[in-house]
């Protein structure tokens, strides 16, 4: 479990801060193993598979960051790559980093 985001509330409004890797980790898996995705979230794999490259890495997404044009411009180059049926975790075919870079600058945004 790579990364995850909590949903909080600030003077300001609404805010999504890092999770601690010891309570994503927590909160991780589809009644695998005794765990369960904490509701509001959806699990996604992030990452590219060309040529061994880059590892995937799974994140916990909270659901109100889907509505961000950012991450529907990631969730549209997925539906390309692999179609609107996917098995399993929801794939996202962009480099763990950029992902990353991305999520944060919605999360300080709000």
């Amino acid at each position: 479990m790579e990364g995850a985001w909590r949903r909080g509330r600030s003077s300001s409004g609404t805010r999504y801060e890092r999770l601690p890797a010891d309570e994503a980790r927590e909160g991780f898996g589809r009644r695998r193993k005794g765990m369960v995705v904490p509701k509001g979230y959806v699990p996604v794999l992030v990452g590219t598979s060309t040529a061994g490259e880059e590892e995937m890495k799974r994140f916990l997404l909270h659901v109100r960051l889907l509505k961000d044009p950012c991450i529907g411009a990631l969730l549209e180059m997925a539906a390309e790559e692999f179609g609107f049926r996917q098995d399993g975790v929801l794939r996202i075919p962009c480099g763990v980093e950029h992902f990353r870079q991305t999520v944060d600058g919605i999360c300080r945004a709000w």
